[in-house]
């Protein structure tokens, strides 16, 4: 008996806190953020096209006309690159590298400045540098692109991000990895009113783990925080579901 009472006295407290958070969660207002992406975005009522190119095919992506996703990374001696090939397999990372070692392997950022200005970009910071996100925002600053007014920022690691945005905030963030963990953390626990999420903007393809990733909950959630989404990277063949979401973006592989 008296286990079956304290077992029925744990359900109570549980339930208790569950509504507690969840209602907490609820109660939080947020304000929209006013960028001249989202403003684009209304105002043509269609999401901006974003082309994610094979790193073969970057240089001709740089030539053309369309709106990127670039992956960038900093070298040892603080040079800002857009890497021409696949740094993900058995290199040595670019943060641990000199700019005169891998100079044929990559394209500095501020030499291409002119060909990718007035174009939407999408820049993932996919290395874990020290103080790369200083030296990134040094960069942009050199540029003058340090209002980022057609730019998105990514990165898969939190610390990142986080950094970057204590001494960028007006700049547009993309979610970090983590940040999708706990969105699917929580949403599977019913919780996810209380998630806690810095970025403005969901970048994910649209599923994950073969399951589909936005679903009613998580769309109404962000709405509720005036969060936007970015589709992708997504085939061709996918780009018809992906605009029935009315995402800000979407994200294509050739």
């Amino acid at each position: 008996m008296r286990i079956i009472l304290v077992t029925f006295c744990s359900l109570i407290a549980c339930l208790i806190i569950f509504w507690t958070v969840k209602f907490w969660g609820r109660s939080l207002s947020f304000v929209p953020y006013s960028h001249p992406l989202f403003t684009f975005v209304k105002l043509n009522n269609e999401p901006i096209v974003f082309l994610k190119p094979t790193p073969e095919g970057l240089a001709s992506a740089i030539d053309s006309s369309e709106n990127l996703y670039l992956d960038i990374a900093s070298t040892i001696d603080q040079k800002v690159v857009i890497p021409l090939k696949d740094w993900t397999k058995n290199r040595k990372p670019l943060r641990y590298s000199q700019y005169t070692d891998v100079a044929s392997d990559v394209v500095l950022l501020v030499d291409v400045k002119d060909k990718l200005a007035g174009r939407k970009l999408i820049l993932n910071l996919f290395e874990n540098a020290q103080a790369g996100h200083a030296i990134f925002f040094d960069e942009l600053k050199k540029m003058g692109w340090e209002k980022g007014e057609n730019i998105i920022v990514t990165s898969p690691y939190e610390a990142m991000a986080k950094a970057l945005k204590d001494i960028a905030p007006t700049l547009l963030y993309g979610s970090t990895q983590p940040e999708i963990l706990r969105l699917v953390a929580m949403k599977s626990m019913h919780l996810i009113e209380a998630v806690s999420f810095r970025a403005d903007i969901v970048i994910h393809p649209l599923q994950i783990k073969k399951q589909s990733f936005y679903d009613k909950d998580l769309l109404t959630e962000l709405s509720r925080r005036h969060k936007r989404i970015i589709i992708g990277p997504l085939n061709a063949v996918d780009v018809s579901a992906a605009r029935q979401l009315n995402p800000m973006g979407i994200i294509i592989t050739p």
